[in-house]
C-alpha cells in the first residue's frame, strides 16, 4: 500500500469519525458543523483510490 492509499484512509477513517461526531450539531449549526469533515472524507476517498490506482 502506497502512502498516498494509506494518507486516504487515514482520512476517510478520521473524516467519517467526525462527521458522525458532528451530525448531532447539525440542527443548531447547519452545514457549518458538516462542511470541514465532508471536505477531509472526500478528499480521503480520492487520495485512497488514486493511491490503489499507481
Amino acid at each position: 500500500m502506497s502512502k498516498k492509499s494509506m494518507s486516504g484512509l487515514l482520512g476517510i477513517i478520521v473524516g467519517g469519525g467526525w462527521l458522525a461526531m458532528n451530525f448531532k450539531h447539525f440542527g443548531e449549526q447547519g452545514f457549518v458543523a458538516i462542511g470541514m469533515p465532508l471536505i477531509i472524507l472526500a478528499l480521503g476517498v480520492v487520495y485512497f483510490v488514486r493511491g490503489r490506482s499507481e
